[in-house]
């Protein structure tokens, strides 16, 4: 038995050895004797840290833009600048646009925050020009539900507006079970091995072309990248525990709603679509999923909660369909955002809703 556990321990230094040998390597050697996968993995570990170099730490949130941020984002989709026009002590958020009293405030993710488009042409900028009255976003890219909550409470309704948006995204049953397993870690050990660790970004790649396909989705007017297998699961995990993650989130919502109430404050809950929701009919068509998938399972069931609640909800995935039907490209190919165009759908959809309500006023 002691021969056998010394072995072990013999091949998991080795081991050890190896993965400090290979990341010396890649981190050490000049680029031009890096073999072409690690002078990939380096761009791609630049951009992973460029990602989060605008965003600091913070106990309650997990994480938080950086106040007084102003620089440009380049993808191969878009180039775009990024401007706290929103700037306290603590933190940064993109703000308003025409100036004067805070109308609105939205929360959320990346969708709330457009992640992509300049801050001219994002829905919270268009939609206050056409009220002619301010909409502050204080959307923050990779959040979910509890930290939107949190951020509503903390820093959108001290500055009193009228109105507050709540951004529900297709993803945040998953961003509510990350926030709950983040914040039992010290350490965020994922982030820091894909920001930092060549081994573990070697295999994640690996793993994802065992397990995906990626594709370019084609049909008239419109493509944007797909990988089939990897909605199947997206679907699939969506669907385990459903009620049990949906019970969580929909405290989270409460919450929110219960304080804006309190604080004499309109709470609107906007449901933002997928590409995937949008472009079902399409998608369908050509790789047959099936039937036993249901997309709009989350979208049903946040519609039902609404109702059940009394609250304004708008459920963007109708505007946006309609869009889509006439064959218009309304996400980004790759990166999967809103682009200038969806985000234009977005925010004459709001418009509309706000009249038909009578919230506009």
């Amino acid at each position: 038995m002691k021969d056998f556990l010394q072995k072990i321990c013999l091949v998991l230094a080795g081991l050890v050895v190896a993965v400090l040998l290979v990341e010396g390597f890649a981190w050490l050697a000049p680029r031009s004797m890096l073999p072409g996968r690690f002078r990939d993995l380096r761009d791609q570990l630049d951009r992973n840290r460029n990602a989060e170099s605008f965003m600091s730490p913070d106990p309650e949130l997990l994480f938080k833009i950086k106040p007084n941020m102003n620089f440009v984002v380049r993808h191969p989709d878009y180039s775009m600048r990024i401007v706290t026009h929103l700037n306290l002590p603590d933190i940064g958020f993109r703000g308003g646009s025409i100036g004067g009293p805070a109308w609105a405030v939205a929360v959320g993710d990346s969708f709330t925050f457009s992640h992509g488009v300049e801050h001219e042409d994002i829905w919270t900028s268009l939609l206050a020009k056409s009220l002619g009255k301010d909409v502050i976003n204080f959307g923050v890219p990779a959040q979910g539900p509890a930290q939107y909550t949190r951020i509503l409470k903390r820093y959108a309704l001290p500055i009193r507006p009228r109105v507050a948006f709540y951004g529900f995204y297709f993803n945040d049953l998953d961003s509510a079970v990350r926030f709950r397993r983040t914040k039992r870690q010290l350490i965020p050990v994922s982030r820091y091995l894909r920001e930092y660790s060549y081994v573990y970004n070697l295999f994640q790649g690996r793993k994802r072309l065992k397990d995906q396909s990626p594709v370019f989705f084609k049909a008239e007017g419109i493509e944007f990248s797909l990988e089939p297998e990897g909605l199947r699961r997206n679907l699939r995990r969506q669907a385990e525990k459903f009620d049990e993650r949906w019970a969580v989130v929909s405290r989270e919502i409460d919450d929110a709603i219960k304080a804006s109430e309190e604080a004499g404050v309109k709470f609107v809950l906007l449901y933002f679509p997928s590409r995937w929701e949008v472009y079902w009919e399409k998608i369908n068509n050509q790789l047959n999923f099936p039937s036993t998938l249901d997309i709009d399972r989350l979208r049903r069931k946040v519609v039902e909660y609404c109702g059940a609640k009394k609250v304004f909800c708008l459920d963007l995935t109708p505007a946006l369909k309609r869009e889509a039907s006439q064959n218009k490209q309304l996400y980004f190919r790759t990166d999967g955002h809103w682009n200038k165009e969806g985000n234009r759908v977005v925010a004459e959809a709001i418009r509309d809703y706000l009249t038909e309500k009578h919230i506009a006023r």
